[in-house]
This record gives C-alpha cells, structure tokens and sequence, in this order.
C-alpha cells in the first residue's frame, strides 16, 4: 500500500516538486530522482465539468529510468457548483476506487495510476496518472471518425464481456453503485428542474413529437434508470464519448484508451454504446452505420463468452437506452453556463444527435411503462 501525504494539493497551482517528488517516491514511480521544477498546464476547460485536469511537465536533478517526464493530475472540480455533484454522487472517490481495484485487472487500456490519495471527510481527492500523449485526445464536438468508432465498439464489449455477471462485480457495491441506486434518483428531479429553462433556450429545436417524447422522459428518469440496472450486469463506463478516448498517432501512443471513470456504475452494457453512437454520431453517418456498430457490440459480447444474450433484446435495449440519453442532454443544457463555449458547443451537438437517433429509432415505443 502507497505511504498516502498528509497534505492534498487542491488544484493545480497548488503542486509543488517537493509534494510530487514524495507521492511518486511513496508509490515507486521514482526510486532515487528529485524532482526540481515542473510546468503546470491546464487542459480540458470547458469540458470538465466536475473536475479540473493539468498535465504536468517535471525535471529531475538526475536521470532515472521510467521517470515520467509528464504526468496527468487531476482533482475535483474548481467551481463550487461543480465541486458539490462530484461530492453529492461521490464521484470522486468512485474514480479513485475504480483506477486503484479495477484498472489493473482489466485488459482494456486506461491510463496506469502514478499516485491517489483522499480525505472523504474534508472531500478532498487527487490523480496523478500517466500522460497517453502522443495519444490523440478524441472531439464529441467534431465527432469520431467510423473507424474509431468501431475500435471504441469493440474494446467496451470485451470489457463488458469481461466483467460480465461476474461475482466479484457485488464487491464493489460500496463504492460503484447500480444505475438505479438512491445516490442517481436525484436525476429525475434534477430534469424537472432543468426543463424550463431548456425549452426556453433550444425548446425550438425539437419536434412536437420529440418534445411529447422528452417531457414523458422526464416523468420517468427512474424507470429507465431501473431498465439499465437490470440485470445482465456489467461495469457501464457512462460517460463512453470521444472526449474521454484516446487513439494512436504517427508519432505513437496506445490504440485505444479510455479515461474518465467518475461515472462508473454497474448495469446493462449496451447503455454505454447508445450513449456513443446516438450522442457522438451525426445523423447521417449514425442512420448509415448503427445497425452494423450494434451488431459489432453483440458479435463481440458472444465470441468473448456472453451467453443468455439474444440479438432481439439488444437491439430493444440500445433503442430504449437512446432515450436516457436525453437525460443527459436536458439537465445539461438546463443548467449549462452560457459563458462555457465548448461545454455549449457539446451539448448543442448531443441535442442535435440524439433527438435525430430517438425520432429515427422509434425510441419512445420503448419507454418503460
């Protein structure tokens, strides 16, 4: 077990090479190096919402093999607003817990863990992880190309497949809760009150079907949350969009790597692949391809073991999960700071896309009654 430091920077300005050089002394990253300056860059404004992330450039007093010469740091988030939901759905500790039991049992590709430390009582919580670059950082702005796409597809299925109904899943019940569990409930009042002012600012921008559709969402966020908490179990990622994927350059970095995991649950797998394809996928590129991402996902669930797992019933899902991700879309955009351009341009984008997947997909023959 790492010696865990009795202070705990609370954001970036706050890190210093003496604090860094004992974390990464106290975890092995560093077996005789000091380190002695250090550049501190912030990266992802705009889009982390409950958190803040710097990558951090380090020198040493002398070499030392495998000492990083870059690190990714992150803490919770600067704004109290932010701050506040990260505590209220223990978000923080939830990443932290997944990264330390989960990360290193699973073949999927996460950033490796440098150093962790909390203090639940103050809420105070950091990550030191390993810098992907020159990995590329995906857009859901822009969108991911069809061939990310489907690499994205099917590395979630063997990491679903993996964990699927596996026992050990009911281990991790104190901290990765079920979809539908008291701590996510909130989200139903959390929609209700951010309903007004969506359609007042983008209430033109659906169709009256569509608008029928989101306010009966509204009145049962529960109820699709308890559909994604039935069992098959699995871990959903729950935040499976570009923006927290990573892909292999020219210059190199892993294939495919996926960050993130604050939102981490467990639940039906197909959730995370709705929430891809409906909300990073344009229209066009989604109405042409998804039969056969869909298709994909469940090849790839069976030839990795899952069985008890018709085609039928994941396509059912997918249609319905396409639904939950307005539940997304409504309290964001609902409650989203006007002054944050990239977080408005995100989400102007999951609008547009997902109102386009539940109107195509038939999607409210699924809502669950």
């Amino acid at each position: 077990m790492a010696k865990q430091m009795t202070v705990i920077p609370g954001g970036p300005d706050d890190l210093s090479a003496a604090w860094l050089t004992d974390a990464l002394r106290s975890t092995g990253v560093l077996k005789k190096a000091a380190v002695t300056g250090i550049g501190v860059r912030r990266i992802g404004e705009g889009s982390g919402f409950i958190g803040q992330i710097a990558q951090v450039g380090l020198t040493y007093d002398e070499p030392e093999q495998g000492a990083p010469k870059t690190l990714i740091a992150k803490f919770p988030g600067a704004s109290p607003a932010g701050h506040e939901i990260g505590n209220l759905f223990d978000f923080y500790h939830r990443e932290l817990r997944f990264y330390r039991e989960v990360a290193p049992k699973v073949d999927l590709r996460t950033p490796k863990l440098l150093y962790s430390d909390m203090d639940r009582e103050r809420q105070e919580y950091i990550l030191l992880l390993e810098d992907l670059s020159p990995a590329e950082v995906g857009d859901n702005v822009a969108g991911l190309s069809v061939a990310h796409t489907e690499l994205a597809i099917r590395e979630i299925a063997r990491f679903h497949a993996a964990w699927w109904e596996r026992p050990e899943l009911e281990s991790f019940a104190e901290w990765m809760p079920v979809v539908d569990a008291p701590v996510h409930r909130s989200a139903e009042q959390s929609y209700a009150q951010a309903w007004e002012p969506f359609i007042a600012n983008f209430g033109e921008r659906l169709s009256p079907k569509t608008r029928e559709t989101a306010e009966r969402v509204g009145q049962n966020v529960v109820k699709l949350q308890s559909s994604i908490a039935d069992r098959p179990h699995t871990i959903v990622h729950a935040d499976f969009r570009a923006d927290n994927m990573f892909f292999a350059t020219p210059e190199g970095g892993p294939e495919f790597a996926l960050a993130d995991w604050q939102i981490a649950c467990r639940g039906r797998g197909i959730f995370d692949v709705a929430y891809l394809l409906c909300g990073g996928m344009e229209p066009a590129d989604r109405q042409a391809q998804e039969g056969r991402l869909v298709r994909l996902y469940h090849d790839t669930l069976l030839k990795h073991g899952v069985t008890g797992y018709g085609w039928e019933q994941c396509w059912r899902e997918y249609r319905r999960m396409a639904l939950y991700v307005l539940v997304y879309v409504v309290i964001s955009l609902g409650t989203l700071d006007f002054a944050n351009e990239r977080g408005l341009a995100l989400f102007d984008a999951w609008l547009r896309r997902a109102t386009a997947a539940i109107e195509h997909l038939d999607a409210a023959e699924e809502m669950p009654s």
